[in-house]
């Protein structure tokens, strides 16, 4: 049975900003592994399925990451990002649902989204720690994300995770 109710993707609204057709790559399903370095010096390999599709009437992308966390346990967490044409202002939420929290990664007061040609960064701020992710878009069916922590006000980073990811859908 068809359910009307139900769309693997959606589709984007054509009133929405353009400026949402820079996380546009993320549509889609895409397969890959992530890697994790641990304190005691080895790294954690493990599968990553992620699926991306248009929400809210076609106005914000929700992006899923399933798989297991580094330690095994199972993991989910869900991107919501939409851009508020009023504003002028990305509108980017994490919602853990593994750890049962939601952070704001970036709104009018807090972060950034930053584009280099196919390349985006989102970036944020925590109390005592500088928090991004970096998308590296190879092409239309590969792309890398790598997440940095500072806790030196961005002196530094280190590399906390990177997931390569190739389209399955």
């Amino acid at each position: 049975m068809n359910d009307p109710t139900k769309t693997a993707y959606g589709e984007k609204n054509q009133n929405t900003p353009p400026e949402l057709d820079v996380f546009s790559f993320l549509i889609g399903t895409w397969q890959g592994k992530g890697r994790t370095p641990l304190d005691d010096g080895t790294v954690a390999e493990y599968p990553i399925t992620w699926i991306g599709r248009y929400i809210l009437d076609g106005t914000a992308i929700a992006d899923e990451v399933h798989g297991p966390a580094p330690d095994g346990s199972p993991y989910l967490g869900i991107n919501l990002r939409q851009y508020d044409r009023n504003r002028k202002t990305w509108i980017v939420e994490y919602l853990n649902v593994s750890h049962s929290f939601l952070r704001k990664l970036v709104d009018t007061r807090l972060g950034r989204v930053t584009v280099r040609g196919r390349n985006v960064t989102v970036a944020s701020e925590s109390p005592g720690m500088s928090y991004r992710e970096r998308y590296e878009v190879e092409d239309g069916d590969n792309w890398v994300l790598r997440v940095d922590i500072s806790t030196d006000g961005g002196k530094s980073w280190d590399e906390k995770q990177e997931i390569r990811l190739q389209r399955v859908q």
